[in-house]
């Protein structure tokens, strides 16, 4: 998520991850050594995850410029990197 912010933030995407640590702690400590360069929320009732339907974590949602859900994955397959950026490119490119 952090080289995908950076490769792609200036035209336009936006990354933000959804925590549903129910101890704000744990996550806080977590986030001083990832340090990301995303937006995180901190969401421990789940009520994103139940929006989104998240069956799985990680899950990645990617929404198009308009607000509509366009693509979702469940985990990350590192042999679907290139799949999943070409993805990000696609929406970006659109105006």
């Amino acid at each position: 998520m952090k080289a995908l912010e950076s490769a792609y933030g200036s035209q336009g995407l936006s990354v933000v991850a959804i925590d549903l640590d129910h101890d704000r702690q744990d996550a806080q400590r977590f986030l001083r050594i990832f340090q990301p360069n995303f937006a995180v929320i901190f969401d421990p009732a789940g009520t994103l995850a139940q929006r989104f339907k998240v069956m799985g974590m990680p899950t990645s949602v990617l929404i198009d410029r308009e607000g509509k859900v366009r693509y979702q994955h469940v985990g990350f397959l590192l042999k679907q990197r290139a799949e999943y950026e070409q993805q990000v490119r696609d929406l970006l490119a659109q105006k």
